[in-house]
């Protein structure tokens, strides 16, 4: 089994933009080995004899009519946002240009 190192989990974290202490890092590199042993356990069954098509043959979707329903205004929805502009809900920047 691939032993999992803590600069792996440093740099997940990075990627993730999460912040952990060094003692909660290295509790994640026990983790992550426990979560890919669990894994490889998994892939070790012997699925050769099962039929992953059987249950999707028949199956077909089942659509609904499309109904006109009562719906609100712009106006009326907007009244509730924290901020808007131009009938838009204003949302804080969550990505910034550049990126990482």
């Amino acid at each position: 089994m691939a032993k999992i190192e803590l600069e792996e989990v440093k740099k997940l974290a990075k990627l993730s933009r999460l912040e952990f202490s060094d003692k909660e890092l290295e509790s994640f590199v026990a983790e992550f080995e426990k979560t890919l042993e669990y894994v490889n356990k998994i892939n070790s069954v012997d699925t050769s004899s099962v039929d992953l098509k059987e249950d999707t043959l028949d199956a077909e979707n089942e659509l609904r009519q499309d109904e006109i329903e009562k719906s609100y205004s712009q106006e009326q929805i907007i009244k509730n946002a924290p901020q808007s502009e131009d009938g838009a809900f204003l949302v804080p920047t969550t990505v910034e240009e550049g990126g990482a």
